[in-house]
This record gives structure tokens, sequence and C-alpha cells, in this order.
């Protein structure tokens, strides 16, 4: 019973990180959507739930390096700071100002767009 338990958990960190990958996709599509948060909660939802998974994703030439190099702390380039900083406001205004009705919820998006500015910007930035 504690054998079928274990991988039925280990499949739904499997699907997760499928469908957490398969969003990354589109958001590396999507201009307003960053594809590298989605690749990350993958990554940690495969190294949960099938190391063969999570090899494929790192080892990936155009997401891979991204991913270890957030996880090792080294850091982003000052393109991809400025990138991830100019998408992210332009979701934040348009959502907060344009698409949201209540009050609360723009502050919600706005105190976020904060949240995530102040991460982005306590990287390293690499040369």
């Amino acid at each position: 019973m504690k054998q079928l338990a274990r991988k039925t958990i280990k499949s739904l960190w499997v699907a997760a990180g499928l469908l957490f990958a398969a969003i990354g996709v589109i958001g590396l599509i999507t201009p307003l959507m960053p594809g590298l948060v989605f690749f990350l909660i993958a990554t940690f939802c495969f190294a949960k739930g099938s190391r063969k998974f999570l090899r494929l994703l790192i080892s990936n030439p155009h997401i891979g390096p991204q991913i270890l190099d957030f996880k090792r702390g080294k850091g982003m380039t000052r393109g991809t700071k400025i990138s991830a900083l100019t998408v992210l406001w332009i979701g934040v205004i348009v959502s907060a100002f344009f698409l949201v009705k209540k009050v609360w919820v723009s502050y919600v998006i706005l105190a976020t767009g904060i949240a995530v500015s102040a991460i982005i910007l306590s990287r390293k930035t690499k040369k």
C-alpha cells in the first residue's frame, strides 16, 4: 500500500512538472509571460517526482543554463534583468490599472510586482 501511495505522489509531481514546463514553453513564446519562473517550478516538481525529467529539463540547451545559473546563485545578465522587469511592469500596469475593477486586487498586483522586482534586482548581475 505504501508503495502505491509513493508511486501516486511521484506521478502527481511529474504531472505538475509537465504542466509547469508546458506553461514555461508558452511563456517563451508569449511576450508578456516569463517562462523561466515556470521552468524553475517544473524543476522543483521533477526533483520530487522524476530524476529523468529533471535531467531532460536541465540538459536542454535553451533553458538548462538559465535554470542552473539561477540555482547556483550565479545571477542574471543585465539584458535578462531589463527584459524581465520590462515585461513584468507592462503586465502589472495593464492588469492593475486597466483590467481589474477591484481596488484591493490592484494593490495585490502592485505589491506582487514590487516583490518580484526586488527578487530580480537582488540577484547578481553577470557579465
